[in-house]
């Protein structure tokens, strides 16, 4: 795990009272979350070097930024912008570059090139709901697995804003741009990811959403690709 022991050893120099990764290769005899930090390594091996650069300083820059019941979460939503840039490549686009952060002025995460024409990505991830954090953190509490049945209305709601504010950074840009969601569900499990799947792609058409590439758990190939309109992706996995 070459790249993520070379973040963690900078995080431990920056940030040397943080706990966070105080016991990472302890933890990493747990073959799960040897697995979970396995798929981010392998993005971030994909990504150039001179990204990597802009990349990690962006990631130890949110390394602080925490969500209640949810330590590092703007860190980690930062490490899945790698699986945008591998997912790019993937597809053949040519000069795939993390775009620089800069101070009040709004940049997109991803820039490429397609047909001789600069093209942007921009990148955004959805965590697991407050009721689900607060379930898992009271052990002793009842779960009732039919509130996974289906994605809340809320739910759906914050998917359609997240696509909607991503559409409106890279306006500055152009109308065409790739938008790439990471989603983490409450249903960790998939249950009822067909369901979660025709839900997402009834939303996303309803809105009108376009160029919009879904990427559903971290695990597994799980994914929905909404092109232009008069190619509108059908609900098969």
């Amino acid at each position: 795990m070459d790249r993520i022991r070379e973040l963690i050893a900078c995080v431990r120099s920056r940030y040397p009272d943080d706990n966070f990764f105080s016991n990472f290769e302890m933890k990493c005899q747990n073959n799960l979350i040897r697995k979970y930090y396995n798929t981010y390594n392998k993005a971030l091996m994909a990504v150039d070097d001179e990204s990597w650069q802009i990349l990690k300083k962006k990631a130890l820059r949110h390394f602080l930024n925490h969500r209640e019941g949810q330590k590092k979460q703007g860190f980690l939503n930062i490490l899945n912008e790698a699986f945008a840039y591998k997912y790019l490549l993937s597809k053949g686009f040519e000069n795939v570059r993390f775009v620089k952060e800069e101070r009040n002025r709004s940049n997109s995460d991803i820039t490429f090139r397609f047909k001789n024409d600069q093209k942007y990505c921009e990148v955004k991830s959805l965590g697991i709901s407050n009721d689900e954090i607060n379930k898992r953190r009271n052990i002793f509490s009842i779960h009732n697995n039919t509130d996974y049945e289906k994605l809340s209305e809320g739910f759906l709601n914050k998917f359609s804003d997240a696509v909607n504010a991503a559409n409106q950074q890279i306006s500055n840009f152009e109308t065409k741009a790739l938008i790439y969601i990471f989603i983490s569900f409450d249903d960790f499990t998939f249950d009822h990811y067909q369901t979660y799947r025709r839900q997402l792609i009834k939303v996303s058409k309803d809105h009108r959403f376009e160029n919009l590439f879904i990427k559903m758990g971290l695990f597994g190939n799980r994914r929905i690709f909404i092109r232009e309109r008069s190619s509108f992706p059908k609900t098969k996995p």
